[in-house]
């Protein structure tokens, strides 16, 4: 019979490889264990991985429009907000109007005039808005301020013209009829606030680009995302505004007052209108917006799902396998222990 010999060296040098690689297979489990997905997603898939990584560009690139999609979201709610309040500013200018109709009460044309005044500078403020380092209302001249308030040359041109034209009738302003002065208003006043006026680079009062902004929302949606202050509903605002607060201090007759007041008011209400309007153009992007997110989502979802079922490992046997693991390498390390305090001194 032959007997062979065994080194406690061997078997330490077996032990310590045994363990080392255990720690590694541990390390590959925790990880599946937490993550459940595979750690080394080439070893695990092989060929398949190409479309592992084609599924996880696509989640990013999703992920990336939604971002993107979230600012131009709050882009549109700022500026809805915007309208809002200039709507607001204009139907509180038609009340102070309208109760100035056949008055000549200098308390109330002078908070007429106040008011008129106030709604400009409100629309003004408004307009200048900026979110993220970007004017809401500067069309695609975002890094522009897009109004500049020219009230004070505008009225200065409006009353030398009306002088203008009372003396070219043979009469003082005080004497001007309704129909005059409404003719003075349509044919003179009215044409300083055209696109072409408004937006003149020199004396002009926006720098606003009548071009609005456009983003892409999903792979073939593009939307218009902004408004801009060359509208008709802020130029009318604006047209309204200066008319009451340069006319209505003008000594004007009863009944050219009136026409002042009423054209003031069409200008108004005309300016509230094209705001609602502007309003509702972002509303149906808004809309747009929202249901290309929900789209993105349920396309999000079904390429997340082929991924779990191309990546995803079993947790529960990832974590039967870290317990089984444990207990391999606490017997190892028992074994090296025990070996590591044999010695002859022992049994001498």
């Amino acid at each position: 019979m032959k007997s062979s010999f065994i080194s406690s060296s061997a078997i330490q040098n077996a032990m310590r490889l045994t363990i080392r690689q255990a720690q590694n297979q541990m390390t590959k489990a925790t990880m599946e264990a937490t993550t459940g997905v595979y750690a080394d997603i080439g070893v695990s898939l092989g060929g398949n991985a190409a479309r592992s990584v084609d599924f996880s560009r696509e989640v990013d690139r999703i992920d990336s429009i939604k971002s993107s999609n979230s600012l131009v979201t709050a882009r549109m709610e700022s500026s809805q907000l915007g309208l809002s309040k200039m709507k607001d500013v204009g139907d509180g200018l038609v009340s102070k109007l309208t109760a100035l109709q056949g008055s000549r009460d200098p308390g109330s044309i002078t908070v007429a005039i106040q008011s008129a005044t106030s709604a400009l500078s409100t629309m003004m403020d408004t307009s200048n808005t900026m979110v993220n380092g970007e004017y809401l209302f500067s069309g695609i001249n975002t890094d522009v301020q897009p109004l500049t308030d020219k009230t004070t040359a505008t009225s200065a041109a409006i009353v030398t013209a009306l002088n203008t034209y009372a003396a070219g009738l043979g009469k003082p302003v005080n004497q001007l009829t309704g129909a005059e002065m409404e003719t003075f208003i349509t044919g003179t006043v009215e044409p300083m606030f055209s696109e072409a006026n408004w937006t003149d680079p020199t004396t002009g009062w926006s720098q606003a680009s009548s071009q609005n902004m456009t983003s892409r929302i999903s792979n073939s949606e593009v939307i218009e995302s902004s408004t801009n202050a060359n509208s008709e509903g802020m130029r009318y605002f604006a047209l309204a505004s200066v008319t009451a607060s340069a006319l209505l201090s003008q000594n004007l007759s009863t009944d050219a007052m009136s026409t002042v007041s009423k054209k003031a008011i069409s200008y108004t209400t005309k300016a509230t209108t094209g705001l609602v309007t502007q309003a509702s153009q972002l509303g149906l992007s808004q809309e747009r917006v929202k249901k290309s997110n929900d789209a993105l989502d349920a396309q999000s979802n079904i390429i997340k799902n082929k991924l779990v079922d191309l990546q995803g490992v079993d947790p529960y046997e990832a974590s039967t396998l870290v317990k089984t693991l444990e207990t391999q390498l606490e017997t190892a390390y028992t074994i090296v222990s025990k070996i590591q305090q044999l010695s002859l001194v022992n049994y001498l």
